[in-house]
């Protein structure tokens, strides 16, 4: 079951990437993409530094430690997957030597940023002792490990579906005819992040439980709830949002149903 599910999901991949031209079958079985992904590791690391270097874990209240151990791995995690998937794609096997870079280079060295803040600001990461600084820098760890695993959402949630509508728009510029679910179906993998990002900005007071849904529901169709709102216009962005998808939905049915028509006739 795991198989087939697995093959489900890289044929769906591979269905949104078709741009219906020919592949052309590499004289390479294996490529090595360690370059590309040394750059993303090696960027990711620098930019990291910025906010550990520059801004107060205190008077920021551990906001550089979520960018440096959580973010920024997440996304250069997502740009890796991408790098990967497209040279499978192009019928290649990726050496996976390339593994090195955001396994042990990129955690290890976001890890050895992190003991200076540490040491700097003992206060704040309450450090008393070698036991305590060792708890730190496995929280650390751990919140690398999540942002790591993050990357692959991110990918599928961001990056992926962004590939996806500029392939789409560049065959569109070319005149090319473009599948309806080439556009919606990306759409709707951007909308998820969108509407969960917007609605946790508009709403206040709400719990994560089951009940939240409900009073997600409720909020957007306006009824009172055990809710608060914090920023009215993002429950109106994500009306529109559910808007527009109900009619992307409409037109990608309406045109799939006339092209089969038209290929019948």
């Amino acid at each position: 079951m795991a198989r087939t599910n697995a093959v489900g999901f890289w044929e769906a991949v591979e269905t949104l990437s078709d741009r219906g031209k020919p592949i052309v079958r590499p004289t390479q079985p294996v490529r090595s993409i360690s370059s590309p992904v040394a750059l993303v590791t090696l960027t990711t690391l620098a930019i990291a530094a910025i906010p550990l270097l520059l801004l107060d874990p205190d008077s920021a209240d551990g906001v550089p430690m979520l960018l440096s151990l959580f973010l920024f791995p997440m996304i250069a995690g997502a740009v890796i997957i991408e790098l990967v998937v497209l040279c499978k794609l192009g019928q290649q096997e990726p050496d996976w030597v390339l593994l090195w870079w955001p396994l042990v280079v990129l955690p290890a060295g976001l890890l050895a940023m992190s003991v200076g803040p540490m040491i700097a600001h003992p206060d704040y990461f309450d450090v008393t002792s070698v036991s305590s600084a060792a708890g730190v820098m496995f929280t650390f760890a751990l919140l690398l490990v999540f942002g790591l695993g993050a990357g692959f959402l991110f990918w599928m949630l961001v990056v992926f579906p962004l590939r996806v509508l500029l392939m789409a728009a560049v065959d569109a510029v070319r005149g090319d005819r473009v599948a309806g679910f080439r556009v919606y179906a990306p759409l709707l993998l951007l909308s998820i992040p969108a509407i969960s990002v917007t609605v946790v900005l508009s709403l206040d007071e709400v719990e994560a439980s089951r009940a939240a849904v409900g009073q997600v529901v409720l909020a957007l169709l306006g009824i009172p709830g055990d809710y608060e709102v914090a920023w009215g216009p993002g429950l109106w962005i994500v009306r529109g949002i559910t808007l527009a998808l109900i009619g992307g939905a409409i037109w990608t049915t309406a045109r799939s149903k006339r092209s089969a028509r038209e290929n019948a006739e």
